[in-house]
């Protein structure tokens, strides 16, 4: 086996994980523009019920998206699935916005989801299957880096063009309002992303599953993903020895209901949605606005954020092949509760003004500027990381598409359920109590980690069972 990646492999990897890009930035790119289409001068004057459905809309379409791209990948091969991501992602891009109806607007943002969800199942199935075990941990966090530099690139471009025409209000090039611009801004990396996808090899252990090994022999053997590709594709047709292609029948358990190793990943998945993070990104510019922060400087803080968020990214990559992936998650799950708590507290010191929106100065609002943002700070550098190199790796080969699906459907169900219910919640429980809230799903992160989660350092596909592992 190799003791480095090759170049012709980190090439391959760095293209698969600019789904990563995308998926960030699609899912970042509504923070800088929820002021202005939920607004009646501009927008479509919306409560923040249908703000709420706006925004989470593409947590939906990412749902759906991930629980068809297993079984998609299966039939078609990992690559044309990439292909059709990155085109919903041109289209979602450029109509959201053209779009002047709400519905129209929620309509596009769902086909965006749909293309976040297919990249965020088969980037990293696809790094984890042409990846060696003791280098799959540092190319596989390539997606979350990249996920990382995504939702910077959003941030940036809507600070950029809040710069350049004052406002989100603004008029722009060719009349349009500055706010869609920010949406139309992503089909130049979307494009970008289909032209690299298709000089990309397709999965070695798709083409084994399908007959083709002396063609995933040569792909082994040209990205120098092991010493001995015919011994490798031997492996990987063993593992695949079953009776039938993969589906998702084969993740059921006569006792469970389904296999133990899809409800641990499932869990995974959807809780650490459930926690919140989606919200620092997606209501930043106006979660800052809420407690003081105005103008520039509220657009500019998520900026700062996402570049730190990088640098902890990559941190985080430096490490995961040498202390492994369960300490980082136990770390970052008790880092996020930490900084939960701390930011409810935080919270509690404000007062609410006659507008309905919490006044929150001095000291304590530096406090919860540091808090809220150490939230997503630490996840970056664990739960970010390790994310979705567990997930592409946690399933043995004959479930792995499958399994990551349904695991990455889950964790879009908690996307989907916590950004429509923000708002909302901002309403009735204020900032402190929803922040409370999720402070207490960071505590039942902390037991999962403690009790179900297994190290996956070093172990070969071909090798990975859960039962044994955990």
């Amino acid at each position: 086996m190799s003791t480095a990646p090759s170049h012709k492999l980190l090439t391959v990897s760095v293209a698969a994980a600019l789904g990563g890009f995308l998926f960030g930035f699609d899912v970042a790119v509504i923070n800088g523009t929820v002021g202005s289409f939920s607004g009646s001068e501009t927008g479509f004057d919306l409560d923040s019920l249908m703000t709420g459905i706006v925004v989470s809309i593409v947590s939906l379409g990412a749902a759906i998206g991930a629980l068809l791209a297993g079984g998609a990948a299966n039939r078609f091969g990992r690559i044309r699935v990439m292909i059709t991501a990155a085109i919903f992602f041109a289209i979602s891009a450029l109509m959201s916005g053209l779009s002047f109806d709400v519905w129209q607007l929620i309509g596009w943002r769902l086909l965006g989801g749909l293309g976040v969800g297919i990249a965020a199942v088969i980037a990293p199935a696809y790094i984890a299957e042409i990846a060696p075990a003791d280098k799959r941990g540092r190319l596989g966090t390539l997606q979350q880096l990249a996920i990382a530099v995504g939702i910077f690139g959003a941030f940036i471009s809507n600070f950029l063009l809040v710069k350049l025409t004052g406002s989100a209000d603004a008029l722009a090039l060719f009349g349009l309002h500055t706010w869609r611009w920010m949406f139309i801004i992503e089909l130049i990396p979307a494009l970008l992303y289909g032209l690299f996808v298709l000089r990309l090899p397709e999965s070695p252990r798709y083409l084994v599953s399908i007959g083709r090994d002396e063609e995933a022999t040569t792909i082994i053997r040209a990205t120098g993903a092991d010493s001995d590709p015919a011994s490798r594709v031997r492996e990987i047709r063993n593992s695949l020895a079953q009776d039938h292609r993969p589906r998702f029948s084969d993740l059921k358990d006569a006792r469970y209901g389904l296999r133990p190793v899809v409800w641990v990943a499932l869990a995974f998945a959807f809780l650490i949605q459930m926690a919140g993070i989606n919200n620092v990104l997606l209501y930043a510019t106006e979660l800052w606005k809420t407690v003081g922060f105005t103008g520039d400087t509220a657009v500019f803080i998520p900026v700062i954020t996402s570049v730190i968020g990088i640098v902890m990214t990559l941190i985080g990559m430096s490490v995961i092949d040498k202390i492994g992936r369960r300490p980082l998650l136990l770390w970052g799950a008790v880092g996020m509760f930490g900084a939960m708590v701390l930011s409810a507290i935080s919270f509690m010191q404000g007062e609410i003004t006659s507008e309905g929106t919490l006044n929150l100065t001095g000291v304590w609002a530096t406090i919860a500027l540091i808090a809220v943002h150490a939230v997503y700070v630490i996840f970056c550098g664990t739960w970010g990381v390790v994310l979705w190199v567990f997930l592409g790796e946690i399933f043995p080969n004959q479930i792995r598409t499958a399994g990551l699906g349904v695991a990455t459907t889950g964790n879009w169900i908690g996307g989907t359920l916590v950004t429509l219910l923000f708002p909302v919640l901002m309403e009735h429980l204020g900032l402190a109590g929803t922040y409370f809230s999720y402070a207490v799903v960071g505590g039942i992160l902390i037991w999962l980690v403690v009790r179900h989660i297994p190290e996956t350092k070093g172990i070969e596909l071909e090798d990975m069972t859960y039962e044994t592992h955990k």
